[in-house]
């Protein structure tokens, strides 16, 4: 075989070899980046979430324990239904993003302890039951932030 031939050969081979590696990688990073583009995008969606039921929860309790009247309570309360339906909605997605199962169960464990303050008995334990939250929600927060870093 001529050494022209063979080097040509070679050369050819390379080329191939050479695109085919360029568009493997650019695939790759294209995807990490709509994927991370994605996890932000349900993460910023679960926080809001999640902040917005705790809102309507605490209003909800806060006008369980001032006595209002339960025609006037029925609206916080349906409003406190559609954020929890929101919230809920938002962790699915975070779980189907995430590759980390405990992350979703920390933001399962706020959300459920949301709900906790409706079992607040006076405005003290509410209060309390809302800095729990809010301490919670933080920290569960910095794990989906650290777990965007990854």
């Amino acid at each position: 075989m001529d050494a022209t031939v063979l080097v040509a050969a070679m050369g050819f081979v390379s080329t191939l070899l050479g695109a085919w590696f360029a568009a493997y990688w650019q695939r790759r990073a294209s995807r990490e980046g709509q994927l991370l583009t994605a996890k932000l995008r349900a993460y910023g969606d679960c926080a809001a979430a999640l902040y917005e039921y705790e809102r309507a929860t605490y209003n909800r309790a806060k006008a369980r324990l001032a006595a209002l009247p339960e025609e006037q309570r029925v609206e916080l309360r349906q409003e406190a239904y559609r954020c929890n339906a929101l919230a809920r909605s938002a962790l699915g997605q975070v779980a189907i993003l995430s590759g980390s199962g405990s992350l979703r169960q920390e933001l399962e464990a706020v959300r459920h302890s949301v709900g906790g303050l409706n079992d607040a008995i006076d405005p003290a334990d509410l209060k309390r039951r809302h800095d729990g939250v809010a301490m919670a929600l933080d920290q569960a927060l910095g794990r989906a932030g650290s777990d965007l870093m990854q």
